[in-house]
């Protein structure tokens, strides 16, 4: 282990004491401090990310790619009002999750929720994580070790400084925050290894990022497998609805992991409003690669590969099959799908039953844009990610997500025979 991750090792674990000493005032009082700051630095931050922006741009990065690393002014502006709705959340520390009593000995139990600890999280691309990652292992009581990429290096590092010094302004640990700043490979292997050190790693990137981890860490992960999102299109659902839902869950950001990249049509829809909704995506520059029964009714722009229906694009492409029923189409969600967000758009009550009982995916959505797939949607103020395990947490991981609990039994001089 390198000195340097020693040393951080050290300050997260001092500064893991300090933060279990602070209020739940507290610890509101830091994110609106850091949401002033955003602001007070913007001019700082925008010239470090158009220094990150040009070199993506020479190292010919690709446009989606770039497009997760910029940031604007009202990006920021939105980052600081973030921050500052996760300060006036309920304070998800020591809240009663339940509460019995054991009548055969007179045992009273309560169980409660606290901070897992210290906290890894690895990420990639977008800078705005510092700040989501950084908040919301805050208000939840946790420290956080932050590691972004170097694609956005000078624009985390102005991240990090405000809240270095929102906390600093505040006579607080500066360490309730670390960040790796060297953007060295090896320290993504080191802080896989310190088990006994780091609680937990939140892994926040790229398919290749996540299996690596997955593959490596000795540390738990809660992890965030790509976004192959689907949306499928039921019979008798109106095709002007249905055009406008599914090009913002394909084109309003393309590069996220929200995005629709397949959508599952019923054969029942006639090809004219088959072609009603795929023009619309066609003159908004979407490629349409579709399936043999697509394209005896509709110009596609390419036949779909077996690999199509499990590539995640993050561009403006979709893959499109035409199903005969929503069995079907769930059929194809379960095999295909990395379980993050489907979406039914249908008014038929059996298929939509029939959909939420039988996908597998985390988020399930009726008659809405997959892109919702948000915490900020959600009402959890921010995310570090939408998890696609099984256990502890699934979907948007808000502050209460990162949380574990105690057990806190009373008795009355009780012994046990």
């Amino acid at each position: 282990m390198s000195d340097y991750f020693k040393e951080i090792l050290n300050h997260s674990k001092k500064a893991s004491s300090a933060m279990s000493k602070l209020s739940a005032e507290d610890r509101s009082r830091i994110l609106m401090n850091i949401s002033g700051f955003l602001l007070s630095k913007k001019d700082g931050i925008l010239e470090a990310n158009r220094i990150d922006i040009n070199r993506a741009k020479s190292n010919n990065i690709s446009a989606p790619m770039i497009n997760r690393l910029v940031l604007t002014s009202e990006k920021i502006d939105q980052l600081s009002r973030d921050v500052e709705k996760i300060a006036q959340m309920e304070d998800p520390l020591n809240q009663t999750l339940e509460n019995w009593t054991n009548p055969s000995n007179g045992l009273q139990f309560t169980k409660v929720s606290v901070a897992i600890g210290v906290i890894g999280i690895i990420y990639e691309s977008r800078p705005n994580v510092t700040i989501d990652a950084a908040c919301l292992c805050l208000r939840s009581g946790n420290v956080s070790i932050l590691r972004g990429g170097s694609e956005c290096i000078e624009t985390n590092k102005k991240l990090y400084e405000c809240i270095q010094e929102a906390l600093k302004d505040l006579q607080f640990d500066p360490y309730l925050v670390c960040f790796i700043q060297n953007t060295d490979r090896s320290f993504v292997e080191e802080l896989l290894k310190a088990e006994g050190d780091i609680d937990v790693i939140i892994p926040r990137g790229g398919k290749s990022l996540i299996e690596t981890i997955s593959q490596n860490s000795r540390v738990p992960t809660i992890k965030h497998l790509e976004g192959l999102c689907h949306t499928f299109w039921d019979i008798g659902y109106d095709k002007e609805k249905a055009a406008e839902v599914v090009a913002n869950a394909k084109l309003r950001r393309p590069e996220i992991c929200g995005a629709t990249e397949t959508l599952l049509i019923h054969s029942g829809n006639s090809s004219e409003n088959i072609s009603h909704v795929l023009d619309n995506l066609r003159s908004q520059g979407c490629e349409i690669i579709g399936c043999a029964r697509l394209k005896e009714m509709y110009s596609i722009d390419r036949a779909a590969t077996e690999d199509d229906w499990s590539t995640e694009y993050l561009d403006k492409k979709i893959t499109v099959k035409i199903v005969d029923n929503v069995e079907e189409s769930v059929e194809h969600i379960n095999k295909y799908s990395s379980g993050h967000t489907e979406s039914c758009l249908s008014d038929n009550q059996e298929s939509i039953q029939y959909f939420f009982q039988n996908c597998k995916s985390a988020i399930l959505m009726n008659n809405a844009s997959t892109q919702f797939a948000d915490g900020g949607e959600f009402g959890f103020g921010a995310e570090i990610g939408i998890s696609t395990d099984k256990l502890h947490v699934r979907g948007p991981v808000g502050a209460k997500h990162l949380t574990t609990f105690k057990y806190q039994v009373t008795g009355n001089h009780t012994t046990r025979p």
